[in-house]
């Protein structure tokens, strides 16, 4: 019977002459080792061999851990973590022969085992790179000869193979520096005194969690990583080697487009469209449950992952291109962007899917959109109202039957009592009550005042117009006697203006006058926001004069969002 888990220390000798053939698996992400990091192991494994050589106590000198795939048959073994390690232990190696050619023979046996010519036998390598990458590593890093047709490689080299030359080079000129005694000292000490945590499972998804707890700067390897991993292997089973390298290199293509961190945000996206329901679970589990094109694995690149990651490139970043309508469509999409939660995006995603090719529907779609996802922020709906919202409305929109008309999309539409309870929202102390909405409000509000067309730029902080603590002799305690009144205008929206990177904040109890020099006209470099110039206009700043700000501000973001209601409605 197969053990589940088995972890053993184990010296370098006994890994790379043992009964390992490592490999590194397509989803993995390139060799990325900087010289930094290949100069930190070698000057690490110097200054433990010399501490060992003053001492005289010999001790195994700990290198990190490795997460293996593998079971208890056969040597081959699939990395889930330790590629970096690995990899540049193996050229290492290949540098040291290269130095050291009076042992060549013995250190080849750490690059491979050589098969017998006489048998037909072929080299059995103890490390395999990914597939784009393991010819050009067996024949420069591996093979004898290699590292120094690779140091002397004027090519121009990307990603994984440019890091291997920069790091055999870095390498083999530290290896070159070392006194002949002190190389034969290294070479011993890193075969017989140096060792590894061999960590193993037969399961990738175990894996996949040991490496989580083991790991926690990071993960290199992610949920989307173990998806890609099962989904070339079904289609490896069902169609080929051929056609998964075909996929393989499609579905890097995508993430390469996408980026890791949206790619990987994608396939939440995916999950919650299909499961419409708050992740319960992990993500791979998730997937695997509720996306029923996961058993059809190359539906689910061709019908799935693929067209959504095409529109979740230009959702993501609003920049949809169309005939007509593309600039509004991009304008609702990046104050979508604004919000500071993304369960907007599956729903978007599935409307966007289908009638990608009728932008005037998209527009007056996202318009509607863009209004409930700022009814939601303002009003502070809770997550799980919020997810159930947005999957009831990816529900409508997901029928043959549906046509795109947005009468038929009942969730878009505010019954008059949210129209209500969204501008009492706007109306009152935003600063206070709603810091995950505020700044994206004011924004809000500053792109409907100005000119059209004119770029909007982001705001560093908000400004209190009347301070929140004035000083008792100023003009703002004249203006504000009444504490109370004080405080009902503080962190209002018409008390609040947006500062650019060029203010400075920091003296806000100025009075207005100072005030007005300081932040809203800054000798030669005035605020670029109309709702900040405005008050330059003014001469004083009392409870009158914003009576009828906030009437006029919540006013333009009343008619943005269409929140009037029907007079004589009673007030549910």
């Amino acid at each position: 019977m197969a053990k589940t888990l088995e972890a053993h220390d184990k010296l370098i000798r006994e890994i790379f002459e043992g009964s390992y053939q490592f490999e590194i698996p397509d989803y993995q992400r390139p060799y990325a080792w900087t010289t930094e990091q290949a100069g930190e192991l070698f000057d690490d494994l110097i200054s433990a061999m010399q501490d060992a050589r003053v001492s005289g106590v010999t001790s195994q000198y700990f290198l990190g851990s490795i997460v293996l795939i593998k079971n208890d048959r056969e040597p081959k073994s699939s990395v889930v973590d330790g590629q970096q390690r690995l990899s540049t232990l193996t050229m290492l190696f290949a540098v040291l022969r290269e130095a050291m050619p009076y042992a060549a023979d013995d250190i080849t046996d750490f690059l491979y085992k050589r098969g017998k010519v006489s048998l037909g036998e072929k080299n059995e390598y103890r490390l395999t790179a990914r597939e784009e990458d393991a010819d050009f590593f067996r024949t420069n890093i591996q093979e004898p000869g290699g590292i120094a047709q690779l140091v002397t490689n004027t090519d121009k080299l990307e990603d994984s193979r440019l890091r291997y030359r920069e790091n055999a080079t870095l390498l083999l000129t530290k290896a070159k520096a070392l006194p002949p005694a002190d190389l034969s000292a290294l070479w011993q000490f890193l075969a017989n005194d140096c060792s590894l945590v061999v960590i193993s499972t037969p399961d990738l998804e175990a894996a996949y969690r040991i490496f989580s707890v083991l790991n926690n700067r990071g993960l290199d390897l992610a949920p989307i990583d173990i998806i890609k991993a099962q989904v070339l292997g079904l289609i490896r089973t069902t169609a080929g080697e051929v056609k998964s390298r075909a996929y393989a290199k499609e579905w890097s293509r995508i993430e390469s487009a996408l980026g890791r961190d949206a790619f990987g945000d994608l396939f939440g996206h995916i999950r919650t469209i299909y499961a419409k329901q708050k992740q319960r679970a992990t993500l791979v589990k998730e997937f695997q449950e509720h996306v029923t094109e996961y058993k059809t694995p190359i539906d689910l690149v061709d019908k799935v992952v693929k067209p959504y990651a095409e529109v979740w490139d230009f959702v993501r970043d609003a920049d949809f291109e169309a005939t007509e309508h593309a600039e509004t469509i991009n304008e609702h999409l990046s104050w979508l962007n604004r919000v500071d939660f993304k369960d907007w995006v599956p729903p978007a995603l599935v409307y966007f899917k289908r009638f990608r090719q009728k932008p005037k529907l998209l527009a007056e779609f996202f318009e509607s959109l863009e209004r409930l996802t700022y009814f939601l922020l303002a009003t502070k709906v809770g997550i799980n109202e919020r997810i159930e919202t947005y999957a009831a409305l990816t529900k409508e929109v997901e029928p043959d039957t549906f046509k795109g008309d947005l009468d038929e999309l009942t969730t878009l539409a505010l019954t008059d009592a949210q129209k209500r309870k969204f501008v009492s929202a706007l109306d009152g102390d935003v600063y206070v009550d709603l810091p995950k909405a505020r700044m994206a409000l004011v924004l809000r509000l500053e792109s409907l005042v100005r000119a059209p067309g004119v770029q909007l730029q982001d705001a560093v902080s908000l400004e209190h117009v009347l301070p929140q603590t004035p000083p008792d002799d100023s003009a703002w305690i004249k203006w504000f006697p009444d504490e109370s009144e004080r405080n009902a205008w503080t962190h209002r929206l018409a008390n609040l203006v947006p500062l650019d990177k060029h203010k400075n904040s920091s003296a806000s109890n100025y009075e207005f006058s100072r005030k007005k020099d300081t932040y809203f006209k800054g000798k030669g470099k005035a605020s670029p926001f109309v709702l900040t110039q405005e008050v330059r206009a003014e001469s004083e700043w009392t409870p009158a004069l914003l009576a009828e700000r906030q009437k006029r501000l919540v006013g333009v973001l009343e008619d943005h969002w269409h929140l009037s209601v029907v007079t004589g409605t009673a007030v549910s």
